[in-house]
């Protein structure tokens, strides 16, 4: 199994078992954190890792909107969900 499919299969078991989500992405160790579980899943670009988790989330939870936090920070969500950094 090749890392990327390792990594999105993660997200999407993650999302599926748990009501409450934290994931983080560790880039220098190529380390994938959900709800502080660790897992090595290789380097990915921060484009890769947020297409993966804002592709599942749309999957699961239909459409949602995005709230701009800061220049390089928002959060997405809609009547099912909040995700914010």
């Amino acid at each position: 199994m090749s890392n990327k499919t390792d990594f999105t299969k993660r997200i999407r078991k993650s999302f599926v078992e748990n009501e409450s989500k934290s994931i983080i992405y560790h880039y220098d160790d190529g380390l994938l954190e959900i709800n502080w579980q660790g897992y090595k899943v290789g380097k990915f670009s921060f484009s890769e890792v947020a297409n993966a988790v804002l592709g599942r989330l749309k999957n699961l939870n239909c459409d949602y909107k995005t709230i701009p936090y800061s220049f390089n920070s928002e959060a997405y969500e809609n009547e099912l969900f909040e995700a914010a950094p």
